[in-house]
């Protein structure tokens, strides 16, 4: 009877087994947002770690649903995170989309990461619903921000995440945990300028259903102004703005008027969000032909016969009020005329505006050793007529350009290579930054869609450990038509993926990436460290030690990583 009795038990606890099991539709896993989860990945562990954060950073969790079965129209809300005596509010959720890397990038750094199916994980899609098919899995993030005022403590969260499983709506949560240490992030330290597109009307149409939008319209500060909260939310605090091309002129007899309205406005607007710490004056010189031919000032002069002979501005208006956008070399009289006119009445005008204190200058971009001659030349005019104003700009060489750069932006391995030289440099009153841009490639930290998200988040660790004080990028939004589903890799490879942008278009909004969260909390990771050097600088060290080894070698294992952090914040929040 015993016997019967305990097979009949048996059996029915394997059919209720074998009926759950086969009621299940999805498995919810959290995985560490630094990790890229790649369509055809499969197998899980679920990662329960605690999400640690200082007040004032914006934690970030990530959940992969595997289904079992079709989920139709998925959606995630989060409805609660509470500590018991607090609550955090504001959080948002977003799908994480994939794009296609047609060409990868060479040479490949060792961590590069192999995709099978050719896609990776990167913009945040928070504003559709998702579906997938039996077996296949899709990543969703979660960010919950913190401020000044929030109270630490450990927060249980619950992400509810919704589905049409045949004709019927399911629902299925996940708990997670984050800690908020009582540490306070200020304003960051650190200088940052992602470039955007000139903000000309073929960029801003694809945020327009890729109709046109009028240069100056009230759309077209609308979608300024987007960007503006989208660039401060992700601590951008240097913003470029084009002082030549915003300006509206008028031209008799050799005299010239100004009217700086139009760059006042785009400088308000950033301003208005705290996204202009310093601003950055776009360039004022252009190569006049192949790479290392000399550089030539652009000059407004009226439109007619003579002019529309010279060589071309790359100004996306070209003409405008009857003024032709022109290159002309620095010693023509008219490239004089102009300077000489130009910059004392643009200086008087930051004067009045108060933002003469924190405005920087671009002569040209990535000057060589062929053409430094011309660069120096059109930055003895710079510093002659706007006395006070730092000239900065992206280098590939060093020594050819001394005494005429204050603020130096090498690329990472030409800041690598010459390191002693902008170590002497420093020791003047130099600034140094540095930049990315197609390269460095092979073992560099970059922000390539192919490599770890954790070495875009290094590059600010980076900047800590070598002492660099801004960093630029080119690509903030340099699109091309349906960015979100075309080849990331652009111009046939030459682009590596992911370098031409940051964020992606959508109707009259932006969704940012994996990528941009990153570079976000490495942002907040230098202020961290800041912070610990002003308690015990030795300490400081040894925790960017233990991360970045070399300008091109780093810890590739996100759990250290994260030990490092964790020691950082619990020694931050002792007395």
């Amino acid at each position: 009877m015993i016997k019967k009795w305990s097979l009949f038990f048996l059996l029915f606890i394997t059919s209720v087994f074998y009926m759950f099991s086969k009621d299940k539709q999805v498995y919810l896993y959290q995985v560490d947002p630094l990790i890229k989860v790649l369509k055809e990945r499969n197998y899980f562990r679920d990662e329960t770690d605690t999400i640690r954060v200082a007040r004032g950073e914006v934690a970030s969790v990530q959940i992969v649903v595997q289904g079992l079965t079709e989920i139709r129209n998925m959606q995630a809300t989060v409805t609660h995170i509470s500590s018991g005596l607090s609550k955090l509010a504001g959080a948002t959720t977003g799908w994480v989309g994939y794009v296609r890397v047609g060409r990868s990038y060479n040479p490949p750094s060792k961590d590069i990461i192999r995709s099978v199916s050719g896609y990776f994980p990167d913009p945040i899609i928070p504003d559709s619903a998702f579906s997938i098919k039996p077996g296949e899995i899709q990543p969703l993030w979660i960010s919950i921000p913190t401020d000044a005022a929030t109270v630490p403590g450990l927060y249980k969260g619950t992400v509810e995440i919704t589905g049409e499983v045949g004709k019927k709506k399911k629902a299925w949560y996940k708990e997670f945990y984050i800690r908020i240490y009582p540490v306070t992030l200020g304003k960051s330290p650190l200088y940052i300028t992602n470039w955007s597109a000139h903000f000309n009307p073929v960029t801003l149409s694809y945020l327009n259903n890729n109709n046109p939008v009028e240069a100056y319209s009230p759309l077209y500060w609308e979608l300024i102004g987007i960007h503006a909260k989208l660039m401060a939310s992700h601590r951008q605090n240097v913003h470029r703005i084009y002082p030549i091309w915003h300006t509206l002129y008028t031209y008799n007899d050799g005299k010239y008027t100004f009217d700086f309205s139009r760059f006042d406005k785009e400088a308000e607007i950033f301003d208005a969000v705290g996204a202009l710490e310093r601003i950055e004056g776009g360039h004022l010189a252009w190569r006049s032909g192949a790479w290392d031919d000399p550089f030539f000032v652009e000059v407004p002069l009226p439109d007619n016969e003579e002019t529309a002979q010279l060589r071309v501005s790359p100004n996306p208006k070209k003409v405008e009020n009857g003024i032709r956008f022109t290159l002309l070399p620095v010693e023509d009289e008219r490239a004089k005329n102009f300077i000489t006119q130009f910059l004392p009445a643009f200086k008087q005008h930051l004067e009045q505006r108060g933002w003469l204190d924190r405005y920087m200058q671009h002569i040209a971009d990535e000057p060589t050793a062929k053409n430094a001659s011309s660069y120096v030349t059109i930055s003895n005019y710079i510093h002659e007529f706007l006395p006070g104003v730092k000239v900065l700009d992206a280098v590939l060489t060093s020594k050819e350009l001394a005494g005429a750069i204050d603020i130096w932006v090498p690329v990472l391995n030409v800041l690598h290579n010459d390191y002693a030289f902008y170590q002497d440099l420093k020791k003047e009153g130099k600034e140094i930054w540095f930049y990315t841009c197609v390269g460095p490639r092979g073992n560099y930290a970059n922000r390539f869609i192919e490599l770890p998200l954790n070495q875009t988040r290094y590059l600010h660790w980076i900047n800590y450990k070598y002492d660099a004080t801004g960093y630029l990028h080119w690509g903030l939004n340099y699109w091309v038509e349906d960015q979100l589903n075309a080849d990331a890799s652009r111009d046939r490879g030459r682009l590596p993926a992911g370098d031409n942008c940051i964020i992606y278009p959508g109707y009259r909004k932006l969704y940012s990436s994996i990528r941009f969260e990153a570079m976000r909390d490495g942002i907040d990771d230098y202020q961290l460290l800041k912070m610990v050097e002003r308690k015990d600088e030795k300490r400081a060290k040894r925790y960017a030690d233990a991360i970045i080894f070399n300008f091109n070698d780093y810890e590739a294992s996100v759990t250290s990583f994260r030990s490092v952090r964790k020691q950082i914040l619990d020694f931050l929040s002792q007395p």
